[in-house]
């Protein structure tokens, strides 16, 4: 997957949503894919379309701004970068419509992301919610949600822990069922933090403090997994095999 460094316009915008938290909320930064409802008005303008479900305890006002990012697409070569920016023009119910000024030769795609700057509830601030703010999916190897996009709002410390504890038995019996079903992939570890180990062998015994790094590593590398839905045992085997990137921490 790309590895680009995030544009200027992307970091300041980030970083200038990152508020103190208050008594009752604090403003994030928070990723909606776009429908297949996509209007050209012109080469450079576009009306896009969000969704977003009653239950979702945040809402986009009128005027609001959004950048809009290319979501990365499975099996293309597809950029990530920054397609446009611009405001919410239109609100009927639960649909959100956003005026687009498009970069030079860029074009929204069904499926894309717009992120804006919300105003949330102040829950425990942990890496699930700053995961799935990029509008990320995490499931198990059968393709079953570890936790939705409301429920991630009324998260506990707690929550978080079994959540990932959950991901963490995912990993360690995809491992498990790999090495019997297709041992001739159980390749080398050359790099990283499981270097001179089998990948099969690896993810067996993985560990949630393990799994967190791996975590932190997709919030600050955001633009490899926003806007899709991921097995959490695919992703990690991959994050394992290509030398655990990982954040430098102060």
């Amino acid at each position: 997957m790309n590895q680009r460094k995030l544009p200027v316009l992307f970091i300041l915008f980030f970083f200038s949503s990152q508020l103190l938290a208050q008594k009752n909320s604090a403003e994030k930064l928070i990723a909606f894919k776009i429908t297949e409802y996509i209007k050209p008005l012109s080469d450079s303008t576009a009306v896009v379309q969000v969704i977003m479900s009653d239950a979702f305890p945040v809402a986009i006002s009128d005027k609001q701004l959004g950048v809009l990012y290319h979501a990365y697409k499975s099996g293309t070569k597809l950029d990530t970068a920054m397609a446009g920016w611009g405001r919410c023009n239109l609100i009927k119910g639960a649909y959100y419509y956003f005026g687009i000024r498009l970069k030079k030769d860029q074009q929204p795609i069904a499926g894309d992301i717009i992120y804006v700057r919300l105003k949330e509830p102040y829950v425990y601030d942990g890496l699930l919610l700053n995961v799935m703010n990029h509008a990320v999916q995490l499931t198990d190897v059968s393709g079953n949600n570890f936790m939705n996009s409301e429920a991630v709002f009324i998260n506990t410390k707690k929550d978080e822990q079994n959540v990932l504890d959950s991901m963490v038995s995912d990993i360690q019996y995809t491992g498990s069922a790999m090495l019997q079903q297709i041992p001739q992939q159980n390749q080398d570890i050359k790099t990283g933090i499981y270097t001179g180990k089998k990948l099969f062998a690896a993810m067996q015994a993985v560990k949630r403090s393990e799994l967190e790094l791996f975590l932190k590593y997709m919030i600050a590398r955001p633009e490899n997994y926003a806007g899709n839905s991921w097995k959490i045992s695919e992703i990690f085997a991959t994050w394992m095999a290509e030398g655990t990137p990982t954040v430098i921490e102060n």
